[in-house]
């Protein structure tokens, strides 16, 4: 199994992707948002995947008890995240203030699919800051205590 981002968050992403891409192609406001969006994603999410969504992959081994050979990298992953996790927050930030604008667009064009995506993304990035985030976090400070490190 390894360290590899859970299957669920993994296909969450890919829904995600794929309904921004469809907005991507939307003519005018709506579209040129999208694209906007779409900038801001490609950077952001390769360094969610790597830095926060990869450890969560150890989670259920962590919790039955056993002890991945990935402890000394998830270790370090923790670690980057930490330093990343400023400039994660802030393209959160970034994507918000275009959500919101796309949504406003998506409301204008008659579009209720990509208002609806825009509330799903921004609920989304709050699970990620809240929950996911953190946990990678802890995630690798056990790893480390596993470690003796």
């Amino acid at each position: 199994m390894g360290m590899q981002v859970p299957v669920s968050l993994k296909s969450g992403h890919e829904a995600i992707h794929a309904a921004l891409k469809r907005a991507t192609g939307e003519p005018g406001a709506l579209g040129e948002t999208a694209r906007s969006i779409a900038r801001i994603m490609s950077g952001h999410m390769m360094r969610e995947e790597k830095f926060a969504l990869r450890p969560l992959g150890l989670l259920k081994a962590l919790a039955r008890g056993e002890t991945p050979a990935e402890l000394a990298e998830v270790a370090k992953l923790a670690q980057a995240l930490r330093l990343e996790m400023p400039q994660m927050i802030d393209e959160h930030r970034q994507i918000a203030e275009a959500l919101h604008l796309l949504a406003s667009n998506a409301e204008v064009a008659g579009k209720p699919e990509y208002v609806a995506l825009a509330e799903d993304m921004l609920v989304h990035a709050h699970i990620e800051e809240d929950v996911l985030y953190p946990a990678a976090v802890v995630i690798g400070k056990y790893a480390a205590l596993l470690r003796g490190d």
